[in-house]
């Protein structure tokens, strides 16, 4: 069905809706048409097993409850054409939770770590691996189309509840047993042994240290890079079609806001922030999305690192 589908529907009824009140106020209601409408309402509304017992053709049907039933369907269908135009506008840009929400998610512990849940469909489509200076074993890669990597589209970008996995978070328990500082052959073992279509994962992720899921806007493209990466650098691995037309990074092609704070990154000069709270992923607008989910252009937001762009002299500030 088109995206016209359901208004031209609507409309449709609306003038059916028109002919029926004409009918009732200057043609005789006709018993055919009446128990046709019976049978074809018993068709649209009632289960088999209602449908089993006939519809009584002496038993007429009021024009003005056909109608109303008409204008039921007609408001039903226009309903139905709102919210598949604003699906098809959210369709277009990612989601995204609050900050608050996504704090809901985790339970904060001590030594800058959070700890969750995730289940996700087996296989998992995870690379686990031992850390190298501490006991214990880490998610050290996440397979493009995997389950896990499927999970992870839906909570950053469908706006699914849960936690996105992130590449350096530790597997501490697996379906309710505890493996924390175990080594690879025993939490793998305690996955592969595992009962079900699933798999529950207990996970811990440094968020003051760990890497950051950078989400870019509109292309929705997404990767996971260490902190103070230069970001030119990270959105050209992945091509999220960002353009550059300076050298010194003020001509605002390049320029992204992040959504949380709504503060300003230009890409070609500025790098993954050192301080993020990695439990919130970094998302990163561009100026035309800015314009178009926020209103405002982001030449009027703050840079993220403080620094005024150049006045008309070509001087700072």
């Amino acid at each position: 069905m088109s995206a016209h589908a359901p208004v031209v529907l609507a409309a449709f009824l609306a003038a059916v809706l028109a002919a029926c009140t004409w009918a009732q106020t200057f043609l005789a209601p006709s018993p055919w048409l009446s128990s046709k409408a019976q049978l074809n309402a018993q068709s649209r509304g009632r289960s088999s097993s209602t449908l089993a017992r006939p519809a009584r053709a002496e038993q007429a049907v009021p024009a003005a409850p056909l109608a109303l039933s008409i204008a039921s369907l007609g408001a039903l269908a226009a309903a139905v054409a709102r919210r598949q135009g604003a699906h098809s506008r959210s369709s277009v840009v990612a989601r995204r939770a609050t900050v608050a929400q996504w704090n809901s998610r985790v339970k904060r512990i001590e030594g800058g770590r959070a700890i969750f849940d995730v289940t996700i469909t087996k296989p998992l489509g995870i690379t686990p691996k031992e850390f190298p200076n501490r006991p214990g074993v880490g998610i050290a890669g996440i397979k493009e189309g995997g389950n896990t990597d499927l999970w992870n589209k839906e909570v950053l970008l469908n706006d699914a509840e849960g936690m996105f996995v992130l590449e350096g978070d530790e597997v501490v328990a697996v379906n309710g047993t505890f493996c924390e500082g175990g080594d690879l052959k025993t939490v793998s073992k305690l996955v592969k042994e595992s009962e079900g279509d699933s798999v529950t994962l207990k996970l811990v992720r440094n968020y003051l240290r760990g890497p950051v899921k950078i989400v870019w806007k509109p292309s929705l493209k997404m990767a996971t890079y260490k902190r103070k990466a230069l970001l030119r650098a990270c959105e050209e691995t992945l091509g999220a079609n960002v353009r550059y037309s300076c050298e010194d990074g003020w001509c605002s092609s390049c320029w992204h806001a992040e959504e949380t704070y709504m503060t300003v990154f230009r890409i070609c000069k500025m790098d993954v922030p050192e301080k993020w709270d990695n439990v919130v992923p970094f998302v990163l607008l561009s100026a035309l999305e800015v314009k178009n989910t926020k209103g405002v252009l982001v030449k009027n937001l703050m840079q993220a690192d403080g620094v005024k762009p150049p006045r008309q002299d070509g001087k700072i500030g």
